[in-house]
């Protein structure tokens, strides 16, 4: 072993031992039942990420079983229609300063007035912005040339009142790492809305459906998140609280402002129509519940972790590091894996009637791979305090996606989602030089962090192709289940022996979890 693996692996070992022991910090300014938790914090970690993948799996697996029943009973232009509904409704709530709620939880010390103070500024941003939407959805619908999208933005606009509302509730609960009541809160408003869903689909209620179950989502969630925090707001209105987490905020407010804008959406079905945006948000939403479930155990413990240990950098660096590692470990083998039997999957699934949208999902699973790598970069740049760099980041890519779609809609779907995907992987390194400036990282060993996962995926692509030729005879069910089994033991054995030092330091980790 070389001096420099030894310094690494004794880094490593320090890491995992040494945030175990931590001691409580006292407070100079603040609350102490709002403080960030300091005793275990990697503990809380490893705990926050299995709870965190149960908040993503189970709901994104009763989002698939009402994914698959209503694509079932309805065609790409319903599809289209509720897609353009919900992106008016997303674009309209990017106004909004919900992005206060996570400047609460990279805050250091919080007081009661920070808490009241950003419930009340985001209750009045969306009653504003919620009149404004009904007032104006007429024009709206008549803008996007779709008339049925007036009837909807109504009632999908009061996702606005209950998703800002529990912005303060929800932060609360992530200060404190309670991932557990996070993935509680998610999966009973999962379940409630997709017991609605069906249900409304199954009495004929059509496209409706879909437009009440987005509202049941918030409503619950909303709902849980205050029951989870234990917390009901006061009057301590304060505007020194306001602009103690104002610049954080602004800038935090401008990357969900540019995330929540779905301006592809948009422009894909104001321009092309209702029906090549069906096909593209189906694409889209299954690359999105599978990120999900990946991603989506790894973002909110992330971010979390790292904002708490932004004073600590060799700490940082060496969580930040484990998080890329886990990331790539499990997305790699997913997004390559749909890649490959996508083709048999959509129209065994979800009918002969989507198959138009096999190439586009191959390539936004080109974006996924980039995607579960780039949730961990926006974590370490934004718990750094650095929420700026990633809104510029954020800008550019948005201004390049609008210019894909306007040079490429005549092109069809599958071509955008392609530009799309080559946007990505050229726009990345403008996050490696951001990451390698914050933790003092080189890019060899930033890539090192993908070899074992991304040479296991190859191998397991290559054996999953193998199978489809020698099994291309058999019915369609029986060699979509063989791949998956047969691939996922490949590569489970190809990444133990690949990159095996990595793995022992998870394990090490889990086991100190349960000590």
């Amino acid at each position: 072993m070389s001096i420099e693996d030894k310094n690494q692996q004794t880094s490593k070992s320090l890491f995992v031992a040494e945030v175990i022991k931590e001691e409580s910090a006292i407070l100079v300014d603040g609350d102490a039942k709002y403080a960030h938790i300091k005793v275990n914090r990697s503990t809380a970690a490893v705990r926050g990420a299995a709870w965190s993948a149960i908040n993503s799996f189970v709901p994104t697996l009763l989002n698939s079983i009402v994914f698959i029943v209503s694509s079932r009973y309805l065609m790409p232009h319903d599809f289209g229609v509720i897609a353009l509904a919900v992106s008016a409704v997303s674009l309209a709530s990017a106004f909004a300063p919900a992005a206060l709620g996570e400047a609460l939880i990279q805050q250091l010390n919080i007081r009661r007035s920070h808490l009241d103070t950003v419930f009340w500024v985001c209750v009045s941003f969306a009653l504003i912005i919620y009149g404004i939407l009904v007032f104006l959805s007429p024009l709206i619908a008549a803008k996007m040339g779709q008339q049925a999208v007036s009837v909807f933005l109504p009632v999908i606009g009061l996702k606005l009142l209950f998703d800002l509302s529990a912005a303060v509730p929800n932060a609360l609960i992530a200060r404190a790492m309670s991932f557990h009541l996070i993935a509680m809160r998610t999966i009973v408003a999962t379940v409630f809305s997709s017991v609605i869903c069906i249900g409304l689909l199954m009495y004929g209620y059509g496209i409706w459906a879909l437009a009440i179950s987005q509202l049941t989502v918030s409503m619950v969630s909303c709902l849980a998140a205050f029951l989870g925090a234990k917390w009901l707001p006061g009057l301590d209105f304060s505007v020194k609280s306001l602009r103690d987490l104002f610049e954080y905020g602004l800038f935090a407010s401008g990357n969900r402002f540019l995330q929540a804008m779905n301006l592809d959406q948009l422009i894909i079905g104001s321009m092309i129509g209702a029906a090549p945006l069906g096909i593209y948000n189906f694409s889209r939403r299954l690359f999105q519940m599978l990120n999900d479930v990946i991603a989506g155990a790894l973002n909110s413990v992330s971010h979390v972790l790292l904002s708490s240990l932004q004073n600590e950098k060799e700490k940082v660096r060496e969580a930040f590091l484990l998080a890329t590692y886990g990331s790539s470990l499990v997305s790699f083998p997913a997004f390559v894996g749909l890649a490959a039997i996508v083709g048999d999957a959509i129209p065994l699934v979800f009918g002969n009637h989507w198959v138009e949208a096999i190439t586009p999902t191959r390539w936004f699973c080109l974006i996924g791979l980039m995607t579960c790598i780039g949730v961990i970069q926006s974590s370490l740049i934004k718990s750094q305090g650095k929420s700026n760099w990633w809104f510029y980041y954020q800008l550019l890519k948005q201004l390049t996606t609008i210019g894909i779609i306007l040079i490429f809609f005549k092109k069809g779907i599958s071509i955008i989602v392609l530009a799309l995907a080559l946007q990505t992987l050229i726009l990345w390194p403008i996050t490696l030089v951001m990451i390698s400036k914050i933790v003092n990282i080189k890019i060899t060993t930033y890539f090192q962090q993908f070899i074992g996962p991304f040479l296991s995926s190859l191998i397991m692509l290559a054996v999953i192709q193998m199978l489809g030729y020698l099994l291309h005879d058999t019915s369609t069910s029986y060699r979509l289940i063989v791949e998956i089994i047969i691939g996922g033991l490949v590569y489970t054995t190809s990444a133990s022996i690949l990159s095996k030092k990595k793995l022992l330091i998870l394990v090490s980790i889990f086991r100190q979890r349960n000590k």
